[in-house]
């Protein structure tokens, strides 16, 4: 295993995490994530794994050995039977499609971005939306890791079912995943449709049609009074393809969506007034062409212009009092922001640390342009957001601690009793996660 070579300073996608491993490590098979282990135990120094970087809370900033799984992919075995992919923890989401395509499979669902590798996507709770649909750890079936002493364990519902538990969504904090199992479903097309509506209209009929729609979600750009609707209806493989002609495809979501977009964006990060204009013209020119294709080309969407996020998950029957509270509070400060909200709902899961365990969720996502202080605005939609037993993101920005988390996750205790076991002399552990976790 050779040693990646790396700039002194490592940063996540949007900048807001920065740090100094000793070393970078990309292990291509089993064998040599147990080296690195090894390696870890033999210096006395933390070990951490990252994805793509695309978090945007420090949870992988380490000063000791940083460990990538970018040469260990793709998929281990698919049964088109069972519907169940066991795939390799570094394989990237936007991999995993054209693996599933010859065993007609797909994912169940997925978010609007794909770069992330499938073991950093369950391991920050990573998710899409659909009221019928859980996150990506929610399909998780079984997973092969390894452990800090060296061991590997297969564990699933039926063995080994609390480290398991624990491990389905375990901030890094449990092992190395060397190997996802995923419930998969049989292939299928989506058709797209998005549209500019009323808010009002849009923030009441949202549960219902979240309920009937299989994929529906909306953007607010605060201060306007219009929303984004996107509603995805999955159809058989079989179905025609529509998409736009190249031509127009490229000018809504590269020249418009991302390279005007960010352009505007630099100019209200100078000049914040300009924020308000921004936001009334992105909210009038956001939806996109109809597009009937395969589930992962609908799923997501090239998002080139870098923001820092925070994101809250919150009882499915809080939400309009919740949304109503938040608008409230964004006109009455008139908070000058550029970027749009996001607002998705999911299933609940049985997941431990799931921000939608044991209850149906809608997610409220805060965005700020990457050029931008973000600190003071998502830790004003935290403070909104607060009463209505809002759960965080675990890969994204907020300000929480573990007597806060304990009182929102009811098996956090248990999850700290499995890591202790797993990792008890804390090797996977960093400042951030202990702060996170209240580990001494």
């Amino acid at each position: 295993m050779t040693p990646v070579p790396a700039t002194a300073v490592r940063r996540n996608w949007s900048g807001s995490s920065r740090f100094t491993p000793r070393e970078v490590l990309a292990p291509a098979t089993e064998a040599q994530v147990l080296d690195a282990l090894a390696a870890a135990r033999a210096a006395g120094c933390g070990l951490r794994v990252v994805g793509a970087g695309h978090s945007f809370s420090a949870l992988v900033a380490t000063d000791g050995i940083l460990l990538t799984l970018d040469a260990y992919t793709g998929l281990v075995r698919a049964d088109a039977d069972t519907g169940l992919v066991t795939l390799r923890g570094g394989t990237r989401l936007w991999e995993i499609g054209p693996l599933l395509a010859p065993h007609g499979l797909a994912l169940a669902v997925m978010g609007d971005i794909d770069q992330q590798s499938i073991a950093g996507a369950i391991q920050t709770g990573t998710h899409g939306t659909g009221a019928a649909f859980t996150g990506f750890a929610g399909m998780v079936a079984a997973l092969r890791i390894a452990l800090p002493d060296g061991s590997i364990v297969d564990a699933c519902p039926h063995s080994e079912p609390e480290l398991f538990a624990a491990a389905q969504l375990g901030l890094g904090a449990i092992g190395v995943i060397c190997e996802v199992t995923l419930q998969c479903v049989p292939a299928y097309r989506l058709e797209l449709t998005e549209s500019t509506q009323d808010l009002e209209q849009t923030v009441t009929s949202f549960l219902a049609d979240a309920s009937a729609i299989d994929h529906h979600e909306f953007f607010w750009f605060p201060r306007t009074r219009r929303a984004t609707v996107r509603s995805a209806r999955r159809l058989p493989l079989d179905t025609p393809r529509r998409r736009p002609h190249r031509g127009i495809e490229l000018l809504q979501t590269e020249v418009l969506g991302n390279g005007a977009f960010d352009l505007l964006c630099r100019g209200a990060a100078l000049v914040p007034p300009l924020s308000r204009p921004t936001a009334e013209l992105a909210s009038r020119l956001f939806a996109g062409p109809r597009v009937i294709d395969d589930s992962p080309k609908v799923f997501t969407a090239p998002r080139r212009v870098r923001f820092h996020e925070s994101e809250w998950a919150i009882p499915a029957e809080h939400f309009e009092q919740a949304f109503s509270a938040l608008c409230a509070h964004l006109e009455q400060e008139d908070v000058a922001v550029t970027f749009p909200l996001e607002i998705r709902r999911v299933a609940a899961d049985d997941v431990w640390l799931s921000t939608a365990f044991e209850r149906e969720s809608v997610y409220i996502a805060a965005h700020r342009y990457h050029r931008e202080d973000a600190g003071p605005y998502l830790l004003m939609i935290q403070r909104i957001l607060r009463p209505f037993a809002a759960r965080p993101h675990w890969g994204k920005q907020h300000w929480l601690a573990a007597g806060e988390l304990r009182e929102l996750y009811p098996r956090l205790d248990d999850f700290l009793a499995v890591r202790a076991e797993a990792d008890p002399h804390g090797m996977l552990m960093t400042p951030y996660l202990r702060h996170l976790l209240g580990v001494r």
